[in-house]
């Protein structure tokens, strides 16, 4: 897929999303995002999208109804016209040790880690699925999980169950729209810290991973262009980018 002229829309993930629509935008792209509750950081990334030359918008939209994913998807093609990615950033990471769970913490997670991506990923393939078919494809689609479902750490058990539930997603969904529209997931480590994570957590990290580094978005955001553009050939697969953290770690706390 080529992806100048196409439309993307992009979920979430503020700080990795906002570098990823940019290099998308360069690459010719228009882009749609979504927010939740704050638009703020949001239209700094619109208006710098829309000076490499593309268009762009935001929506606010709760993913986690069915309606307003429904919503989301309607309003990005009544102002793009098409839909051809979809890119589901969107994710919660909170930390909740197993002496303080409640069954809050278990229905939040899913609900913001596999279900608003569940519901956004079908509105968007049912409104792809009524597209032309260009080159045997009508559309992409890419979620984001986490590298520690295969080798889960401690005190973030909901959150792992709801990105587990987010790699099957993943592949049953790829089977459901192929051959047309592909779905695939990457399985980022850390990257990006936020900047309250102290230098001991960081050391750790790093003297888990077998590259004993911490990766940059252009490192994940790298992966997803080659998913987008690099390749047609490639789906239902789930794409590790952790610097051989799953080959490093062990069992513990994060």
């Amino acid at each position: 897929m080529r992806l100048a002229g196409k439309t993307v829309l992009i979920t979430g993930g503020r700080r990795l999303g906002a570098k990823l629509a940019i290099l998308l935008a360069q690459r010719g792209a228009n882009l749609a995002f979504s927010y939740h509750t704050s638009p703020d950081g949001m239209q700094s990334v619109v208006e710098e999208c829309r000076l490499a030359g593309v268009q762009a918008e935001s929506f606010r939209a709760d993913l986690r109804n069915p309606e307003e994913a429904d919503l989301l998807v309607q309003n990005t093609i009544a102002r793009f016209g098409s839909l051809s990615v979809l890119i589901n950033l969107t994710s919660v990471y909170t930390r909740t040790p197993l002496d303080t769970l409640e069954p809050k913490d278990y229905y939040e997670a899913i609900a913001s880690n596999l279900s608003a991506p569940y519901f956004t990923a079908i509105a968007a393939a049912r409104a792809m699925r009524q597209q032309p078919i260009e080159n045997g494809l009508q559309g992409k689609i890419i979620h984001f999980t986490d590298w520690a479902v295969d080798r889960p750490y401690r005190f973030f058990l909901p959150y792992l169950v709801a990105k587990g539930g987010l790699v099957t997603l993943t592949k049953a969904l790829a089977v459901e729209l192929a051959p047309t529209i592909t779905v695939n997931a990457i399985a980022p480590g850390t990257v990006e810290p936020a900047a309250a994570a102290s230098e001991q957590k960081l050391e750790r990290i790093r003297r888990s991973s077998a590259l004993h580094r911490i990766g940059s978005a252009d490192d994940v955001n790298q992966a997803v262009l080659y998913l987008l553009e690099g390749t047609d050939f490639v789906t239902g697969e789930v794409f590790r980018v952790d610097g051989g953290r799953f080959l490093g770690a062990t069992t513990g706390d994060v």
